[in-house]
């Protein structure tokens, strides 16, 4: 029995699921906003069951972040064995083909959940898969292109349900979000190769190309607007100011952390953070009622990791008595 839950313990974590709601808060938030949207009417997004869309794109969510994690940690099995002994190939709580078959199984998931958003979802989802290859096979070690690549596997996740939609400026904030956390868990997390000066100012270019790219897709769906109604009311105030609380709340919780768990916290705490914004969106656009569900559902989320980060060793070794 035990040696079960290691494993299922082990599989959870090589697939980054802790992690996994930032991302389908995310997509979520883009169904929503599409489906509210009366010209996106007749897209395949808004044209079925709420319920049906919304369960497809968790499958995206999920199914390529667990894709991309997997693959990571298979290929770089050999360097984790140095490095990062307790990860759960290294530390042989997984065999490594049960990883590659879980990245290929979390593939096929995420591209089948990308066919209910029509051909131009799944032409999307294949290039999210590339960019997720191009990451894991080399691009994560040259740290300005694989924190830019990471932004832009978000906003590609996002654009799944609906590359139409007339709201870029929460994919806009979501890609810079993953890459300033990305950014900041390499370097608070001490990976090697470096982050240098010359590295931050590639990355800084290829954000700056990736805002440009959205702003002008901004402009052409909005009639040269670039907030749309994000600006009545004051709503646009709403989500900027989770993320500014949020990221102060982070500095304060991680100011002093360095190395390995400095990383793992960071991205952990990106997770909610992400799922709060996306919640914070959705109460600007007056739907309180989606805002309040997907902010209870991370709340549970991160409740249950917490949790199992504090159960799970003592359900996975067997209990010794002191005689």
């Amino acid at each position: 029995m035990r040696r079960i839950v290691r494993r299922t313990i082990a599989a959870i974590e090589l697939s980054r699921l802790p992690v996994a709601f930032g991302a389908v808060a995310n997509v979520w938030l883009m169904i929503l906003l599409c489906c509210a949207d009366a010209r996106l009417g007749e897209l395949p997004v808004a044209s079925q069951p709420l319920w049906r869309a919304l369960g497809a794109g968790g499958l995206v969510a999920v199914g390529f972040l667990a894709f991309g994690a997997a693959l990571n940690d298979f290929l770089d099995a050999k360097h984790d064995r140095a490095f990062a002994p307790d990860r759960p190939l290294p530390a042989g709580n997984l065999r490594p083909r049960r990883a590659a078959q879980i990245a290929a199984i979390s593939l096929l998931g995420g591209l089948f959940g990308s066919l209910a958003f029509g051909t131009t979802g799944a032409i999307l989802a294949m290039s999210l898969a590339a960019v997720i290859l191009v990451y894991d096979a080399f691009a994560k070690h040259v740290p300005a292109l694989g924190i830019v690549l990471a932004g832009l596997a978000t906003a590609l996740s996002m654009a799944v349900p609906c590359a139409e939609t007339t709201t870029l400026l929460p994919i806009w904030l979501a890609m810079s979000q993953t890459m300033g956390v990305g950014a900041l868990a390499y370097v608070l997390g001490e990976k090697r190769p470096k982050l240098t000066g010359r590295s931050a100012l590639i990355g800084a270019t290829g954000w700056i190309f990736w805002t440009a790219v959205l702003l002008a897709l901004e402009l052409e769906r909005n009639d040269g607007r670039v907030l749309g109604t994000w600006t009545e009311g004051g709503a646009i105030a709403i989500p900027a100011a989770t993320v500014l609380v949020g990221a102060a709340v982070g500095y304060w919780k991680l100011r002093t952390l360095r190395g390995s768990r400095a990383g793992e916290k960071i991205l952990r705490y990106g997770s909610l953070w992400k799922s709060l914004v996306a919640s914070a969106w959705l109460v600007a656009a007056g739907m309180h009622l989606e805002a309040a569900a997907i902010a209870a559902i991370a709340a549970v989320a991160f409740g249950t990791v917490a949790i199992l980060r504090e159960a799970g060793p003592q359900l996975a070794e067997p209990v010794s008595w002191r005689s």
